[in-house]
């Protein structure tokens, strides 16, 4: 790969040929695993409905799109100006399933984060609805708070979720909100800006693109980085090494400061704004650190997966020429295991 690719590529996660290929290409909504990623992890749940996952997590909250046909199928949509991916589970219909709002990082799309996350995939053999919006119109991307109109993409995610209840089945307690890169910074930024919506999010090289508030309401956080990541860097500092060129002019921060928190610093921040009280570590493999924050208000837990030696990459996943992808975890599997056990308080 030239040299010059990764900051070419950006926040994006354009796998050379691989995933950039694939875009626009009339290809099927829902993605197949292939030989793309990891085969499943042993024992884990199939063919699931949205009713079993609710279940799993306590009573849930039925939207007002229960109790009638759906309204929507597997397939691409438009909503708001913009088109979404939307693959559902068995009985999406029937009984209130948990939803994901699976967010693509930048200069990508929602067909290449299905293809790359795999929650497409995998969540609705285990019980999830999963949508992939596409970033604004000329962007291929998601503006964050501290740039010019930060909040309009929070708002975008906020009407898509009502979209979605009203037409679909979904648990309105089982709302949640993944992405990668510039997507998981949007789906750390939807913690303040939707306060008490989300159960939880799960950044995957991005934790640190977006900061807590003050009396954030909590939302479990499960999240992953490399800590070689080229583009954003897992010890704070500047995006890109630095080189501003890199930063489309809509992304630039309003402050002129470009500096980013560590992440290993940023979600001990969320800890302590969710008042969590238990600390616990282990290494489910060679090269990963996991860092469980327990004991938060409202059953709340902040988790960092750190990858030591990883890139700008998806754990689990293919390669994208953005640094080593590790094989070790695969952080499909453990956001839905997350996800599975969490449910909102007050909705």
């Amino acid at each position: 790969m030239n040299p010059a690719a990764p900051a070419v590529l950006a926040l994006t996660l354009l796998a050379g040929g691989a995933l950039a290929g694939c875009a626009g290409s009339g290809a099927p909504a829902r993605p197949s695993r292939g030989a793309a990623g990891p085969a499943p992890a042993t024992g884990a749940p199939t063919g699931r409905t949205g009713g079993q996952a609710a279940a799993q997590a306590g009573k849930a909250a039925p939207s007002a799109g229960c109790g009638r046909q759906a309204a929507a199928s597997t397939g691409r949509h438009s909503f708001g100006g913009r088109s979404y991916l939307l693959t559902l589970p068995q009985g999406g219909d029937r009984t209130p399933a948990p939803l994901i709002v699976d967010l693509h990082g930048l200069r990508s799309n929602g067909f290449q984060q299905a293809l790359y996350g795999r929650l497409a995939n995998a969540g609705p053999a285990r019980g999830f609805v999963v949508a992939e919006p596409e970033g604004g119109p000329g962007r291929r991307g998601w503006r964050l708070p501290g740039m010019a109109d930060g909040a309009a993409d929070i708002a975008y995610v906020a009407a898509l979720l009502d979209h979605l209840e009203r037409t679909l089945c979904v648990d309105r307690r089982g709302e949640f909100a993944a992405g990668f890169s510039n997507g998981a910074g949007l789906s750390a930024a939807l913690v303040c800006g939707l306060p008490g919506r989300l159960a939880g999010i799960a950044p995957v090289a991005g934790l640190n693109l977006a900061r807590p508030c003050a009396g954030a309401r909590p939302a479990t956080i499960v999240a992953f980085h490399g800590t070689t990541d080229p583009i954003v860097p897992y010890g704070g500092g500047e995006p890109f090494g630095g080189d501003r060129r890199q930063v489309p002019d809509w992304m630039r921060p309003l402050s002129g400061s470009f500096a980013l928190p560590p992440v290993a610093a940023l979600a001990g921040r969320w800890a302590r704004t969710f008042g969590c009280r238990a600390t616990a570590r282990d290494a489910p493999g060679p090269s990963v650190a996991h860092l469980a924050r327990t004991g938060c208000r409202g059953g709340a837990r902040v988790e960092l997966y750190s990858v030591t030696g990883g890139g700008h990459t998806w754990p689990g996943s293919l390669p994208i020429g953005l640094g080593t992808t590790t094989g070790q975890i695969d952080a499909t599997r453990l956001i839905l295991d997350a996800f599975s056990r969490t449910r909102a308080v007050g909705r």
